[in-house]
């Protein structure tokens, strides 16, 4: 579909890979509706926005990890623009902490942003979609979805949740007009990396741009699933048939992290 005189709601907006998205999406001539919690950080993101599309682009400051919050935000923004036509689910929260260190509290805040959030998001601005027949849901996962990475285990069910749920929504709605594309990024450049002391990686770590990039084009091309960079989903690919000696290698390095940091916790950290 076009993206040029849509209206798109792009969720974890303020920063990283949601501020690119939102940015790109109101270049390629969209009014973006930005949603995150952090209302100063919005604002500078929405003021990007009107430089590139009409000015009615706007910032909504929601927590998305309650029904009522998300509900609320499509509300806003069908009641100022009429419709949503771009849905762009990517606000998150990451625990990188060994699993015996994490509570079900903890799991069930994650579960709350990661899962329920985007689908909360996606089942209030259906309906609309559904009555005009047109309309893109692009959810953005992670490579973490598909292969385990250490102290991530309840962000990778979280987001290995949303895409088989993505997933199932594209095939329920085949033939709609609406469809639903699944963005599962590796190791971007964001805030997430200086904001967590038990981060180990020290690999390359790529732009947000990417992800803008690849959304764009699950838009208007209408893909079912992206990895970004590409070369990303070939690890999803080999881990079924490799999974033994790659669950070997991760051990090891989680054990090698755990010792080196004294077996201390991460907290919760936005993406």
């Amino acid at each position: 579909m076009e993206i040029a005189g849509g209206v798109a709601v792009v969720t974890g907006a303020s920063s990283g890979i949601g501020a690119a998205v939102a940015i790109d999406l109101a270049r390629r001539g969209a009014t973006v509706a930005a949603v995150a919690r952090r209302k100063d950080r919005l604002d500078e993101v929405v003021d990007q926005c009107r430089k590139h599309a009409a000015a009615a682009s706007m910032a909504v400051p929601a927590d998305i990890s309650t029904r009522v919050e998300c509900e609320r935000v499509i509300r806003e923004v069908e009641d100022r623009f009429g419709r949503v036509d771009i849905l762009v689910n990517n606000a998150g929260i990451s625990i990188h902490r060994n699993a015996a260190r994490t509570t079900a509290d903890d799991v069930e805040r994650l579960m709350a942003v990661n899962f329920f959030g985007p689908m909360y998001l996606t089942t209030a601005a259906l309906s609309g979609m559904l009555e005009r027949g047109q309309g893109a849901v692009v959810n953005i996962t992670s490579v973490a979805g598909y292969v385990p990475n250490p102290g991530e285990a309840a962000y990778g069910a979280a987001k290995a949740a949303l895409s088989l749920w993505s997933h199932g929504l594209a095939v329920d709605l085949h033939d709609t007009g609406v469809q639903v594309t699944v963005v599962s990024p590796g190791p971007i450049a964001t805030e997430i990396w200086s904001l967590d002391e038990e981060l180990s990686y020290d690999g390359k770590l790529y732009p947000p741009q990417v992800v803008a990039d690849a959304v764009a084009d699950a838009v208007e091309k209408g893909w079912v699933h992206r990895t970004v960079p590409r070369r990303y989903g070939m690890v999803g690919v080999l881990y079924p048939a490799l999974g033994r000696p790659m669950r070997w290698g991760l051990r090891r390095f989680a054990a090698a992290a755990d010792k080196k940091l004294g077996g201390t916790t991460g907290d919760a950290r936005p993406t």
